[in-house]
């Protein structure tokens, strides 16, 4: 077996942890300490898949697949720290984090561009496989520049706001994950690479409005850490 199949074997098995830990980070109760731990281990797998992606790209993977793998370990880079930050504190971590949206944005967007006027996508897919990049570059972007304005009262956010920026950039981890694994299990295409994002959307949202409804509660004094004043 050679350094490539041993590489791609390793990003396959991030990918299947992530994926497990993700779906049981979704289903557990928010805030005691097994959940925390099932978050942590889904972060680390998903820093074994950015940096695998990163190994596979260099023996010969595509771009895009590479700015994919990027896009998915931002998002929950920036989800695990919102879990961890309870005070708030912002520091060159989250600095790091606003660049690496940024890159991925723009990385995505250039990949874009390149299969609308170069007239072929990866696997020989046709022009209008051009969204797929473009709707990952779109939310992104977005995401980033909500991180990024989240920032400029340097003081990173706090209580339910912390919480449901927590959700949202974790759950969009989670649809990548969930989106790699159909590809994997099913095949390709525009519409597997987009459905993922499709029906995963509005269930974070649903999770969401759970919080603000008290249909999801989160306990005091949970691994959430937050305080009296911050709590839902």
């Amino acid at each position: 077996m050679n350094v490539s199949n041993v590489v791609l074997l390793l990003h396959i098995f991030c990918g299947g942890i992530a994926l497990l830990t993700a779906m049981l980070a979704f289903l557990t109760v928010k805030g005691p300490k097994f959940h925390a731990k099932v978050g942590q281990i889904y972060a680390l797998a998903m820093i074994g898949v950015g940096l695998t992606a990163v190994v596979l790209w260099l023996q010969g993977s595509t771009d895009f697949l590479l700015f994919i793998a990027f896009f998915s370990t931002y998002m929950v880079l920036v989800g695990w720290r919102l879990g961890q930050n309870r005070k708030g504190s912002v520091g060159n971590i989250d600095q790091a984090l606003v660049g690496m949206g940024i890159i991925g944005t723009f990385g995505l967007l250039f990949i874009s561009a390149d299969i609308a006027f170069g007239g072929v996508g990866p696997w020989d897919e046709e022009a209008s496989f051009a969204i797929v990049p473009l709707v990952f570059a779109l939310i992104c972007g977005f995401l980033t520049s909500f991180q990024r304005h989240s920032l400029k009262s340097g003081t990173a956010p706090r209580g339910k706001e912390r919480i449901r920026l927590h959700g949202i950039f974790m759950g969009a981890g989670t649809i990548s994950t969930v989106t790699a694994f159909s590809l994997t299990a099913v095949g390709g295409g525009i519409v597997m690479w987009l459905l993922p994002t499709f029906i995963g959307t509005p269930l974070i949202f649903y999770n969401l409005g759970g919080l603000q409804s008290g249909r999801v509660q989160i306990p005091r004094n949970s691994e959430f850490g937050e305080t009296p004043h911050d709590t839902l």
